[in-house]
């Protein structure tokens, strides 16, 4: 499904297979949707709009990089950095996704949204950031 799935399985070494590839898909179909270029973006059916079928599609890839992360560590524990960058990556993901749930909430019920998609991309960004300190992280051990 995600290239670096597809590649090494070991994060020591080569760290987080694919990161390098992946932060760019990460932001790719939120940035597709924030400069309407929605006619190359399959928006996900159910999806309430190109911003929620974008966001969705940054949390399902910020997931699988979690879920790598600690598989990883299970077999072969990260050094401490490293394992302080994938909590503030997971404290970041749980804000992103609850800003998206929320946003998704008010476009729902056909309130007043903007405020919830400033939050929304806000937390995205974050969200990003914390997956490049984690892949900083990872290249420094």
């Amino acid at each position: 499904m995600f290239e670096f799935v597809m590649e090494d399985q070991f994060w020591i070494g080569n760290k987080i297979p694919g990161l390098k590839t992946l932060v760019p898909m990460l932001l790719a179909p939120f940035v597709l949707a924030m400069t309407a270029c929605g006619a190359h973006y399959s928006i996900h059916p159910g999806a309430l709009n190109l911003t929620d079928s974008a966001a969705y599609d940054t949390l399902l890839a910020a997931e699988a990089v979690i879920d790598q992360a600690r598989t990883e560590n299970q077999t072969r524990p990260l050094p401490a950095g490293v394992k302080d960058a994938l909590n503030t990556l997971v404290r970041s993901y749980n804000v992103a996704r609850e800003s998206w749930l929320t946003y998704r909430g008010a476009i729902a019920a056909s309130g007043p949204s903007d405020p919830y998609f400033q939050q929304l991309t806000k937390n995205l960004t974050d969200l990003a950031n914390a997956i490049r300190a984690l892949q900083q992280k990872e290249i420094k051990q």
